[in-house]
């Protein structure tokens, strides 16, 4: 997963984030330290980061029930509801270790600060999840047909759309979720060499003009169905095609 990402954004990590894998006893103690931690966060993976002497350090902690049931029911051989989640949920993990290294080494401590960066990881981690999703239907379909793509952006995308006791974590989460809906749809309608571009420049952007360029894109959306426009604001595998 590392791997694939780190060459469709033409990046490295600079981090072997297998070496970032804790146990249930450094999850409970992060997480006791977290001002971010709440009863609505899933069990099954934790992602935790603080910045220490100008140094960023980070924790990925994965349950060993979810580990177990994508190894019993390897994604890369079959996809069904028994396990897609739990692949869902790896890759949303590591799209945040990986996104956090990458903002980190471009902006230092600030850019990675803040609520709009934590929302800003939750919208690349659902654009994020779904590629590597529609990456592996690809793979394991003798045509990607238009029910495929549907059903990739329902799991990856849609599904995460509901309701949240908390207001901060649903509009993080549900925001998260509509934005990458939107941005999905477009990267569907270029060609290959142009989502790799379009991917790229979108993760250097900050989270703003993210949600700005995103807006755009369902502005010219509504305009050709007339409707109102945004109220708010060749070598080794990569997720290409």
């Amino acid at each position: 997963v590392q791997g694939l990402f780190e060459r469709t954004y033409g990046r490295e990590a600079g981090v072997d984030l297998e070496a970032c894998v804790v146990g249930p006893r450094r999850c409970a103690e992060l997480a006791s330290r977290s001002r971010a931690e709440h009863p609505e966060m899933s069990d099954w993976a934790r992602f935790f980061y603080y910045v220490e002497d100008d140094n960023l350090r980070l924790a990925l902690f994965y349950a060993d029930d979810m580990i177990e049931t994508l190894e019993a029911r390897d994604p890369r051989r079959e996809l069904t509801e028994s396990n897609v989640l739990p692949l869902l949920v790896f890759t949303e993990e590591a799209s945040h270790a990986l996104h956090t290294t990458f903002a980190f080494g471009e902006g230092g401590p600030q850019r990675v600060a803040g609520e709009e960066f934590l929302a800003e990881l939750e919208l690349l981690a659902r654009i994020d999840a779904y590629l590597l999703l529609r990456h592996f239907v690809k793979g394991l379909s003798r045509r990607y047909a238009a029910v495929d793509r549907a059903w990739v952006r329902h799991q990856a995308v849609t599904r995460w759309d509901v309701a949240y006791e908390d207001r901060t974590l649903g509009h993080r989460y549900r925001g998260a979720a509509r934005w990458a809906a939107t941005f999905v749809d477009h990267l569907e309608s270029l060609s290959p060499d142009r989502r790799i571009v379009e991917l790229r420049s979108f993760r250097r952007l900050s989270f703003r003009a993210k949600r700005a360029r995103v807006c755009r894109f369902s502005d010219r959306s509504m305009a050709r169905r007339a409707g109102p426009p945004c109220a708010d604001a060749a070598g080794s595998p990569r997720i290409e095609g």
